[in-house]
């Protein structure tokens, strides 16, 4: 499934730059408004993955959004992709935090010392594991975009596909025919694809 998404996301053409050129200028609160409303997700997500305390990650989460503040001026595309740079100032502020908790070695031994953005071009264990939940992250945005287009079974239909039914099953299971099965499956797939591609247009720059 992951794969999948994953082979959407990196056949996306050129996508906009602008709104991070809009978000750079703080006297853009709307523009500042909707990029934290893009991202606000992805960064909670990274941090629970990285183990930050439930009780701590809101914390953690406006630490991320202040560096942001600071340092989007300094992001350059031609060195990285938004969500490599992005994801650096995530892991950062999180190790910042777990020292300030002293279990700052517990976490340094799985995610590593804090970096900058030139150590990062040799991937590691948590890099691979934050490009998986970016794919993660997208393609559930994406679907609850498609829920709210298709009505009665079709994502029933697409969500037994993805987990291996084949088509005569996934009839027999929902009482369609088999061709209602490949065709539901194939227009939810379209509109997917589509979703996703509008997803990365919005949260990856290039």
């Amino acid at each position: 499934m992951i794969r999948y998404f994953v082979q959407i996301m990196g056949s996306s053409d050129q996508t906009r730059y602008t709104l991070l050129q809009r978000a750079c200028d703080l006297h853009d609160e709307q523009a500042w408004e909707e990029f934290v409303g893009h991202y606000r997700r992805f960064i909670f997500y990274i941090l629970n993955e990285m183990g930050v305390a439930f009780g701590d990650i809101e914390d953690v989460a406006q630490q991320v959004l202040l560096s942001l503040t600071k340092d989007l001026k300094g992001y350059d595309r031609s060195r990285a992709r938004f969500r490599t740079w992005l994801s650096t100032v995530i892991r950062n502020a999180a190790l910042a935090h777990f020292r300030k908790q002293n279990v700052r070695q517990n976490y340094i031994r799985v995610f590593g010392e804090e970096q900058s953005l030139e150590a990062m071009e040799q991937p590691s264990e948590i890099d691979l594991r934050i490009e998986q939940e970016w794919a993660a992250y997208v393609a559930d945005l994406a679907m609850t975009r498609v829920k709210d287009v298709f009505q009665g079974q079709a994502i029933e239909v697409f969500e037994l596909g993805l987990d291996g039914l084949p088509a005569a099953e996934v009839a027999e299971k929902t009482g369609l025919s088999i061709a209602s099965v490949y065709t539901l499956r194939k227009r939810v797939k379209k509109r997917l694809y589509l979703e996703i591609r509008a997803l990365v247009a919005e949260l990856e720059p290039e």
